[in-house]
């Protein structure tokens, strides 16, 4: 009992709290969709921030691009270049070798010619070389004769020296171009591979581009999609104050028809249920127990299904159920004064709602008995102070 008692005054001062239960809700609501605002602003402007920053790298990747994209033009033209050096190389290099060909074959006749002319002298020597001498008509052709045999002999070796050096020309210019060629191929190859480099950094730089952008088109749609929540909670709050001022209203207009300062009507209260105190306020000596039990109000007993009314005119804070004292109504009579009804059933009202004085609100169960108290600052006062001398 004593447990089910401190439930109850618990009750009680929860219930105080329901005087602006209302008020509470609409400033918790706005308080809950300001927040919300705020939040989505705030992430609205990180998300700006973070796609001033996605701007930023996609520029530069960009600068950096393009950059790749002229390196890699550049190589291309000088591949194309080394391209035109390699076959200008090669006719030179063919053209060299044609022409050492040439100049072997001449040599090689010249040689031939010259081994044969020799062989044949050599047999004939003293022969024709007696009658190219002595057959001479005078002393001047024969000085010439010989002269004439020796400059054919000397111009034999002198083509041939020459022939030697334009060999030896031909092959110092072959391994120039040979040189040049093999080089010129190598900073082919280095430029192909420098190429297929630049190639796989445009892919990279490109498909990472490509990734800002998207990553700026999703931001964006984010942002799109905060602002319209922002939007539609705009419009919350501005409901939200539309119905403040119109549940302010409602309540104005229902608080100028409630009797109040309940304190003047002292000892003019009506019953609360037609019946009689079985037991009364304080103190009260419990048999069973063998013990004194304090009683926050009093007990009436009452017929079940007798109704139970309001005592004065009040708001419905309060509906629950406690052990021991069943369904349960506390109500708000303002200036700090409440009443409490326990062991209803079927009841006629609803957390909220205003009660005249006289208004029925619900009715006796079934065990016959209305708990009823009246609390003022705080304070548990005695009910038969309050109420009418007798049922009325």
């Amino acid at each position: 009992m004593n447990k089910q008692k401190s439930i109850l005054k618990i009750l009680f001062f929860i219930s105080l709290t329901f005087l602006h239960a209302q008020d509470q809700d609409f400033e918790k609501s706005m308080s809950d969709t300001e927040k919300k605002i705020k939040e989505l602003k705030e992430a609205i402007s990180q998300n700006n921030s973070e796609i001033t920053l996605l701007k930023t790298r996609a520029q530069q990747t960009n600068n950096i691009l393009a950059i790749t994209k002229k390196n890699i033009q550049n190589s291309q033209n000088l591949i194309k270049a080394y391209d035109k050096k390699i076959t200008l190389y090669n006719k030179q290099s063919t053209n060299l070798r044609n022409a050492i060909i040439a100049n072997n074959n001449e040599m090689e006749l010249i040689k031939k010619q010259y081994a044969e002319r020799s062989i044949n002298l050599y047999k004939k020597k003293n022969q024709e070389f007696r009658g190219l001498i002595f057959n001479s008509n005078s002393f001047n052709q024969m000085v010439y004769r010989i002269k004439y045999y020796n400059i054919i002999s000397d111009l034999n070796e002198k083509t041939i020296n020459k022939l030697q050096q334009s060999q030896f020309y031909n092959n110092k210019k072959n391994k120039e171009i040979d040189i040049l060629l093999e080089d010129t191929d190598r900073n082919k190859s280095l430029k192909n591979n420098e190429l297929k480099s630049l190639g796989e950094k445009e892919k990279y730089q490109e498909k990472l581009l490509s990734d800002l952008k998207k990553e700026q088109t999703s931001i964006k749609q984010e942002i799109q999609k905060q602002t319209t929540q922002i939007n539609a909670l705009e419009a919350l709050r501005k409901s939200i104050v539309e119905s403040k001022k119109k549940y302010d209203a409602e309540q104005l207009a229902k608080l100028k028809t409630i009797k109040a300062d309940i304190k003047k009507y002292k000892g003019e209260l009506i019953w609360p249920v037609k019946g009689k105190i079985v037991k009364g306020f304080g103190p009260q000596w419990n048999s069973k127990l063998n013990t004194t039990l304090d009683n926050p109000g009093i007990d009436i007993g009452a017929i079940s299904t007798t109704p139970v009314k309001s005592v004065f005119d009040g708001l419905v804070t309060t509906i629950t159920f406690i052990s021991g004292y069943g369904t349960t109504v506390i109500i708000d009579h303002d200036g700090g004064y409440f009443t409490v009804f326990t062991h209803l059933e079927n009841l006629l009202i609803s957390e909220n709602m205003i009660v005249k004085e006289g208004q029925e609100i619900g009715f006796v169960s079934n065990n016959n008995i209305i708990h009823f108290e009246i609390w003022g600052n705080n304070q548990k006062l005695n009910p038969t102070q309050w109420i009418k001398n007798g049922y009325k």
